[in-house]
């Protein structure tokens, strides 16, 4: 079984205490089980994501060699195929693959001394590739050093895209001379015709202390060349500055957060630095919500009207963060990721998916979500569409006109949902209840409606399910913007909210032992005070534009 070197340094403590579990005692009674997965129809084994659960322990360390065990979500990566020591008595074996298939629990018996030699068959329930739309996990830390890893990973857990973070903070060494190495097989490597995995891809990720002590989590796809890494501590340059070089290195770049609520992030949205925020992202796990951190969640607040206390608090804070920033006016895509390697969830758990133009392509998929072609999801599938239009689309509409924009949102899934909701300006405009609704076998629901905006904005739709134990499940499309009468999308209340973080961040900035020097001091709050003259200049246009007062 191997282990690649990264996966080591992060797991090596939690791998020691599950060999407790995953392993058969020494001694017992065991069996052999011999599994070959295949999809519906086809002869080849198919890659795909496994564990064995034998009474309440959970297995996940098959002796055959070409396997990826990842301790974290107990579970291991295989090629279709594999061999596994077990406990004698009855066993299930867990198969799934991705968000397309139907998981399979398969209930055996092992005999002591024996090998049972098990088929099982996968079948699709939707297959969004061939709709145009391709997933994509742009938060991976898994498998670095590994090429064989990275392939299998991507079709194992059915991910088409997988911009694997090559460098993040100083866990990966900067490469010599600040360039990317020569890859022999270049920096995009096909898996097959629908999986690719691209290398030329950076984290810098500055979190820890309060909500405006963190920096932020920058992760920048597609990079012509990787940008300096700050010295290990140090809070300059700040995450706006780093996105600059970023952006004169390699203007096709994109650059995404890892949630939207980080310390700096309002900087960098006012000067048009990010491309998309994950609001599908690495603290939505299998089982639960993962809360922890909360001094780091950013601005929102009960004195500042955000309290939703019938909600998830990190669903509230991740979404009406993101609307705040739309409502200003500013265009952001959706997207998922899991952070595989440092969470415990597989890769695409929290998934983006991005309508393509044409074949599968780096460019391409960096493309969709630049254009806001995306939806973010940890299960449902849901698509946007307004008078036609798909997200990331702006549409014009004239208030002397008499026919409303007509919207609708179009749900599948194979997991329970409580609720379908239309999204306009931060306001849920539409809201179709699906509690009694079970999934027989596929949950297919629309909502729609006719909208006569009043102002210019965007609608967004979202399809959710919490239950009473934490877990948290949901789909986001990215937005479609409206102007109304060719006017600005603008907002006073929430620009003025966007300054009132500013001021936080600056306030921060101002304290001993924030920055080695007052330069680096000056240089940062220089281009907060930027930020800030960015957002009065929204509140000002809302006030003229819109009348906000």
């Amino acid at each position: 079984m191997k282990e690649n070197r990264f996966q080591q340094i992060i797991v090596s403590s939690v791998l020691l205490g599950m060999m407790l579990v995953c392993l058969p005692a020494l001694g017992a009674d065991t069996g052999e089980v011999s599994v070959t997965i295949r999809e519906a129809g086809a002869q080849a084994p198919l890659p795909c994501r496994v564990w064995m659960t034998v009474g309440n322990e959970r297995l996940f360390s098959p002796s055959t060699e070409s396997c990826t065990s990842y301790a974290r979500d107990r579970s291991f990566s295989c090629d279709g195929q594999f061999v596994m020591k077990v406990p004698v008595g009855k066993a299930v074996i867990r198969v799934e693959r991705g968000k397309e298939y139907w998981p399979v629990d398969k209930e055996i018996v092992v005999e002591k001394g024996l090998t049972a030699e098990v088929e099982i068959t996968l079948k699709r329930w939707v297959h969004m590739s061939k709709e145009g739309w391709y997933s994509g996990d742009i938060h991976c830390h898994f498998g670095l050093n590994d090429l064989k890893v990275l392939r299998q990973l991507a079709l194992a857990d059915d991910v088409n895209f997988e911009p694997i973070l090559t460098l993040w903070n100083h866990q990966s060494p900067m490469p010599p001379g600040g360039v990317w190495p020569d890859w022999s097989g270049g920096s995009s490597v096909y898996a097959d015709a629908t999986h690719l995995v691209t290398l030329r891809n950076q984290e810098i990720e500055r979190i820890g202390g309060g909500a405006f002590e963190s920096v932020g989590a920058l992760l920048m796809m597609g990079l012509t060349r990787p940008v300096k890494m700050p010295p290990r501590g140090s809070r300059y340059p700040c995450d706006a500055a780093l996105g600059r070089i970023a952006r004169e290195t390699c203007p096709q770049c994109i650059i995404d957060t890892d949630k939207p609520i980080w310390g700096e992030n309002v900087v960098g949205v006012a000067l048009g630095l990010f491309d998309s925020v994950q609001v599908c992202h690495n603290h939505y796990h299998r089982e639960q919500t993962l809360q922890d951190g909360r001094l780091g969640w950013g601005m929102a607040d009960v004195a500042n009207g955000q309290n939703d206390t019938d909600r998830d608090e990190l669903f509230h804070r991740t979404n009406s963060t993101y609307y705040r920033f739309l409502n200003c006016g500013f265009k952001l895509a959706a997207t998922g990721g899991s952070a595989m390697g440092v969470m415990a969830v597989p890769l695409g758990y929290g998934r983006t998916y991005a309508s393509l133009d044409g074949p599968l392509s780096e460019a391409g998929y960096l493309s969709a979500i630049r254009a806001g072609r995306t939806f973010a999801t940890n299960g449902p599938i849901l698509i946007l569409t307004a008078d036609g239009a798909d997200s990331g689309a702006e549409i014009q509409y004239s208030m002397s006109g008499n026919e409303p924009i007509w919207i609708k949102a179009d749900l599948r899934s194979i997991q329970r949902i409580d609720l379908l909701e239309l999204v306009y300006n931060g306001k849920v405009i539409k809201r179709v209840n699906l509690d009694d609704e079970t999934p027989s076998p596929v949950l297919r629901e629309s909502a729609s409606m006719g909208l006569k905006p009043l102002r210019s904005g965007w609608v967004a739709a979202r399809a959710t399910f919490a239950s009473p134990d934490g877990h948290l499940r949901q789909a986001h499309t990215s937005p479609v913007y409206i102007l109304v009468d060719d006017k600005p999308i603008a907002s006073k209340n929430d620009a003025e909210y966007m300054i009132r973080w500013v001021d936080r961040l600056i306030e921060v900035s101002n304290k001993p032992g924030r920055y080695n020097s007052d330069e680096q001091r000056i240089q940062t709050q220089a281009i907060f005070k930027e930020a800030r003259s960015v957002y009065e200049n929204i509140a000002q246009k809302a006030a003229n534009v819109w009348g906000d007062s």
